[in-house]
């Protein structure tokens, strides 16, 4: 991290809600344009929070908030990515991070009259010696948002004491108005405001606002939009739902914010906008009370009014799953609509920043009609494990563990086809009751896929399918996976004195403190299929390895069941040599005239997911079953 101080020449909103020269320094954001593997997917625990642009060639624009620490935590920063092919491929992604002691969020893009790319975020600063605690909403900006990776400016100050949630609108009489969330000392003005630029963002000013009741107020993040008689409007969030309020003088006086009636709903952002066509547009939520009488995020919904506000005859669902919140739009010169908004925001497999697009026939219709529509296009998807939401279920699940007796584990180890490489078929997700997996924690956790941290790639495997069988088969018990594969390894840093032999052993001990083995999955052997040497004593070596296993565990002969290599693997490798894989497959089916209490499952019928080396979702949902029919005659 880095510490920059902003020079006293920079403009920001005081107290008293006029432009003045700022007085004390203010930390300054660093922009990395190549963030380093701290800042990876594989790193990021949580993320959400996510807003959209498109430059003037169709280039998108997606910006959002994470960090290897809860939402809202010290050390939180914010993502850029952009696509040039309509969001089929996204950058890597540049980050906006603060110094020691600082929290980033909440950015949203913007594209001005000019077409230049704004980048608003909020920044707080912990209190130190130095000074005190420090909140603002700052921004970067672009002038040609068209190139993939265009100049940035460096951070400056917007404002201070509060955060900009939605993207500014350019008033029909001219100036920029942005909705503003005052946080702290109010000092009498509303909670729910304005900011007004009238010299194209060089500085801002407060402008006028309206107030949401205390014991409905929860951030109020607002958005704008402008009535073909010139007023104003903004939709506001409040505890109950969506809240209303309009301006007559361009944004210097509110009404009092009300209920928007139908809209009463979960505590979250919506998006409102008006169309090329003169209709206005309104994202939110379209859910109903859950057991307990609240409102889940669930069911984003796009609804559409043609008499500014009174009616919203047409609706279209976006994305029908739960924890699916904060959207974003925009429309192109060509009449799509690009939403954005994150899935799962702190859940294993999910952690997703998505885009749908789609056009105003689409809500219409209230279905997906047009040539071009796209549901769900992946921007980001986060893999990290340790946020809040995560050490809850840990905890919670260590004040109730069954008997040491009762929780059967299985040790899950090999390379990818073993870690999982499947599509996360979230909507037929397997079932986690009575299964639980030993997290990157060593702490007992649900099984959620992906089971595996080792790649950015690992998604749905064969664990699932094989624990639900397992659990299926004896309702009295719950059955604990220790996932340790790791793909693209060989078989010597699985046999004793390798890397990956050592780690899976730790992980084993540590989870048998509190549950009994029952026995372990291997899949591996594409790794030692370049090497006919390798591939001919492939069952001599594999055998050593579970005499070595099962002794340093003291498991005795614990079932073992191995798993052949997919039918369908290449006879050539990519520079031309031949792949010893039948040799292999030969060798892992002598294991059980070899090895007593092990069990070979066969792969025939499986499919790869097009790559010729990893099983599909399908296949690998198939070979768990294979597995556990191969285990249970072993536990006999």
């Amino acid at each position: 991290m880095t510490f920059r101080v902003l020079l006293a020449s920079l403009w920001i909103l005081t107290a008293a809600g006029a432009a003045s020269a700022q007085t004390s320094a203010f930390p300054e954001a660093n922009v990395l344009l190549t963030p380093g593997a701290e800042y990876s997917d594989v790193a990021r625990v949580w993320q959400g929070i996510p807003g959209i642009e498109r430059a003037k060639n169709g280039r998108l624009w997606v910006t959002w908030y994470s960090g290897d620490e809860g939402e809202g935590a010290m050390g939180n920063y914010a993502l850029v990515s952009s696509s040039g092919d309509a969001g089929q491929k996204w950058t890597r992604p540049l980050v906006i991070e603060g110094p020691k002691g600082t929290k980033i969020g909440d950015p949203i893009p913007w594209l001005d009259p000019k077409g230049r790319l704004w980048v608003f975020y909020n920044q707080l600063t912990e209190k130190t010696a130095e000074h005190p605690t420090l909140r603002a909403t700052c921004a970067i900006r672009c002038d040609d948002p068209t190139k993939a990776t265009p100049v940035w400016s460096k951070p400056r100050v917007v404002a201070e004491d509060g955060i900009l949630f939605g993207k500014p609108l350019v008033r029909a009489e001219g100036g920029w108005l942005a909705p503003f969330f005052l946080m702290g000392n109010l000092q009498g003005r509303p909670d729910t405001g304005t900011l007004l630029s009238t010299d194209e963002g060089a500085s801002w000013q407060w402008h006028g606002g309206t107030s949401i009741p205390e014991k409905l107020r929860n951030f109020s993040e607002a958005t704008l939009a402008q009535r073909q008689d010139g007023s104003l409007w903004t939709v506001i969030r409040t505890t109950q739902g969506l809240y209303e309020s309009s301006s007559k003088d361009g944004g210097k006086t509110w009404t009092e914010a009300v209920a928007m009636p139908s809209f009463e709903g979960p505590s979250t952002r919506a998006c409102l906008r008006k169309l090329a066509s003169g209709a206005f547009m309104l994202v939110y939520h379209d859910a109903k009370k859950n057991e307990n009488g609240a409102y889940p995020r669930t069911r984003l919904t796009v609804w559409l009014s043609e008499d500014e506000g009174r009616t919203w005859p047409h609706k279209l669902v976006v994305d029908e799953r739960s924890s699916v919140s904060y959207p974003d739009a925009i429309q192109a010169t060509d009449g799509r609509i690009y939403i954005t908004y994150d899935h799962g925001r702190y859940n294993a497999g999910e952690k997703e920043v998505l885009v749908a697009v789609l056009r105003e026939e689409d809500i219409r219709a209230g279905k997906w009609i047009s040539k071009d529509a796209k549901e769900r296009l992946l921007v980001n998807r986060a893999f990290g494990y340790g946020n809040h939401s995560d050490k809850r279920d840990e905890a919670k699940i260590a004040e109730s563990l069954p008997p040491k007796d009762k929780l059967h584990l299985y040790l899950l180890i090999g390379q990818s086809n073993m870690a999982g490489r499947g599509v996360l078929d979230t909507e037929k997700r397997i079932s986690r009751t009575r299964l639980l997996k030993f997290s990157p924690n060593n702490k007992w956790t649900t099984a959620v896929e992906p089971l595996h941290y080792d790649k950015t790639i690992a998604g749905a495997g064969l664990g699932m399918s094989f624990a639900r069988e397992m659990a299926d088969a004896d309702k009295t018990i719950t059955v604990g996976l220790i996932p340790c594969a790791v793909g693209g390894t060989p078989l010597e840093r699985w046999q004793k004195g390798g890397d990956l032999y050592q780690q899976a052993l730790e992980r084993a001990r540590l989870a048998m403190k509190e549950g009994t083995l029952k026995g372990i999955l291997w899949h591996q052997g594409e790794a030692d299929s370049g090497s006919e040497a390798k591939a001919g004593n492939y069952a001599d070596r594999l055998a050593g390895m579970i005499a070595d296993l099962r002794a340093d565990l003291g498991a005795g002969e614990v079932p073992f069941v191995a798993g052949k290599l997919g039918p369908y693997l290449a006879k050539m490798s990519k520079d031309g040599k031949p792949s010893y894989w039948p040799l292999v497959n030969e060798q892992i089916a002598s294991l059980p005239a070899r090895v007593p209490h092990t069990a070979v499952v066969e792969s025939e019928g499986l499919k790869h997911k097009g790559d010729q080396v990893h099983f599909d979702t399908e296949s690998l949902r198939e070979f768990g079953h294979r597995y556990a029919e191969a285990m249970k005659p072993l536990q006999k």
